[in-house]
């Protein structure tokens, strides 16, 4: 017996479509999870973040970076930070370093050098005290110098930064006697946004010396130091500085040196060239006897600084 089927319904099939749909949807939706959901970003808290100073602005950072107070020769007005100690080594060569320049080591291996070794300390932010000793070099004494340093006032307040700096000199003798000396100076300089520093001012010594100096009475000397420092780099300067003798004993020509300095945290050095092995005020105000055609020597300053 033949059975036969009437037709389906409209109802019939709206609903075998609906559940074939949702049945289709539950099969396909952990697949496209995986496949095509995009991954969620990890919070903003767990990404470190790392302040790298050498990317942003180091041109003097006041916590690593040393307080620089000096060009080459010729102070600014600034001093060293309050209970920090700064230590320099200086050295300069007697031959001109181009007289035999492979055979001589640039002059400094031929003996008469110059060698100082400073020790400046910070007792305030705005005060400091030094003491320097520069060996004999091609002369009969030891320079031993002593001085105090007051940053009077800064350049926020009075457009300009004023120091005055006052101290004395012992010129220890191997033969003797001794004999010594003071001196006062007058600073004023300014910075234009860390990158040029300008200095100059008046400076004098009681019993001057110079490499042409022979008695040993008591002659003063007045000098106007000048002095630039232009940094090219965050660890790169350049120094220019002249010391002209305006005044009492004196020789020739001005004493000019010029630097390339290289600043790190808490060190410099500079490479130098300059005309005189006087490193101490009483070598500064006099002049020199040395041109700069064929007298120019070289040196070098090293400073480290230390917080106590």
């Amino acid at each position: 017996m033949n059975r036969r089927f009437g037709p389906v319904s409209g109802t019939a099939l709206t609903t075998a479509a609906t559940t074939a749909i949702v049945l289709i949807s539950f099969i396909e939706a952990p697949a496209w999870g995986q496949e095509g959901a995009p991954q969620e970003k990890p919070p903003a808290a767990t990404i470190e973040q790392i302040d790298n100073p050498q990317v942003f602005n180091l041109w003097l950072d006041p916590e690593n970076y040393p307080r620089i107070e000096r060009a080459v020769n010729v102070m600014n007005a600034r001093t060293t930070r309050a209970r920090a100690l700064n230590f320099l080594v200086d050295h300069r060569a007697w031959e001109a370093f181009q007289s035999n320049a492979f055979r001589d080591g640039l002059g400094f291996d031929i003996g008469a050098l110059k060698i100082g070794l400073t020790l400046r300390y910070g007792i305030l932010d705005n005060l400091e005290v030094g003491v320097q000793r520069v060996s004999e070099g091609v002369d009969v004494y030891d320079v031993y110098q002593f001085d105090a340093k007051y940053w009077a006032l800064r350049a926020d307040r009075c457009l300009v930064d004023v120091a005055v700096r006052a101290g004395g000199t012992w010129y220890a003798m191997y033969q003797g006697p001794d004999s010594g000396g003071g001196f006062a100076q007058l600073i004023v300089s300014r910075s234009l946004r860390e990158r040029l520093w300008l200095s100059s001012g008046l400076l004098y010594h009681s019993n001057a010396s110079n490499d042409v100096r022979i008695g040993r009475g008591q002659t003063y000397a007045m000098a106007v130091p000048v002095a630039a420092e232009v940094r090219l780099q965050t660890f790169l300067a350049w120094d220019v500085e002249a010391s002209i003798n305006v005044a009492g004993h004196h020789a020739k020509y001005p004493v000019l040196a010029t630097a390339l300095k290289i600043i790190t945290y808490r060190h410099t050095f500079a490479l130098i060239f300059t005309n005189s092995q006087y490193m101490t005020v009483d070598g500064l105000v006099a002049n020199t006897s040395r041109g700069i055609h064929h007298d120019v020597v070289m040196g070098f300053t090293i400073t480290r600084e230390f917080n106590l």
